[in-house]
């Protein structure tokens, strides 16, 4: 999927067309489901699985984790819209549903509980945002929230795209934005990066400490690293 050719121009719409590919692909792949044998569902409550998650994504790009995190936020969208509207609860049903001590037929005390008839038509009109703005707004706070620290990780600044994944749209303040981050990734990733994989590479046991070159004035720091290193490995 060639995200810039397809998105050309600020037609961010298009996604609908890589959803419209996947979605067969991520039904298929299901979701976890638990829901308790009783009304008293507290500590020490027996609970039934009804469905089990059978695949998982994984999206790659060339070149940017930010196309990414687009492209997993319309799959976590879609994949939470069906948990809401297929989800099976233990609410609407009948006093003649109830056996004694809220306990539950197993046959007719279980139904699914949908979504109103509005939110499901609206879904499918516009599947690139969730059919009630609160819960459209938290989706993507929460989203945008972990791609900018995972970001921040990554490569030093919060995400690129932060203003679509946050907003569903693309603004001048978000490209200005980017402009800057990008800017910054370039500094970060030309003098600074190359000391911090070094680091990295030293605490997981990629390279020797005694591979290091080492100036007089760190000699003292990275021989109490090295014996650091040495003393967890024994």
């Amino acid at each position: 999927y060639d995200f810039h050719a397809e998105c050309k121009g600020g037609r961010w719409d298009r996604l609908n067309h890589l959803l419209e590919e996947v979605t067969p692909t991520l039904n298929k792949h299901g979701y976890f489901c638990a829901v308790p044998k009783s009304r008293h569902c507290g500590y020490g409550a027996s609970w039934e699985l009804v469905s089990l998650q059978d695949g998982i994504v994984r999206t790659n790009c060339m070149d940017c984790l930010d196309r990414t995190n687009v492209v997993q936020s319309m799959f976590g969208r879609h994949i939470l819209y069906r948990q809401l509207h297929q989800r099976v609860g233990l609410s609407k049903v009948t006093k003649r549903d109830r056996l004694g001590h809220g306990t539950m037929s197993p046959s007719l005390g279980r139904r699914e509980r949908t979504l109103p008839l509005e939110c499901t038509v609206g879904y499918k009109q516009r599947p690139l945002a969730l059919p009630w703005s609160e819960g459209e707004a938290a989706h993507r706070l929460l989203w945008a929230d972990n791609a900018d620290a995972i970001s921040r990780l990554y490569a030093g600044t919060p995400a690129l795209k932060g203003d679509f994944t946050r907003t569903g749209k693309r603004t001048k303040r978000g490209a200005l934005d980017d402009g800057l981050n990008s800017l910054q990734r370039y500094y970060l990733n030309n003098f600074i990066d190359a000391d911090r994989q070094e680091g990295m590479d030293l605490l997981v046991g990629n390279t020797d400490f005694n591979l290091v070159p080492l100036d007089y004035d760190e000699t003292s720091r990275v021989f109490l690293l090295q014996e650091l290193s040495n003393d967890r490995r024994g």
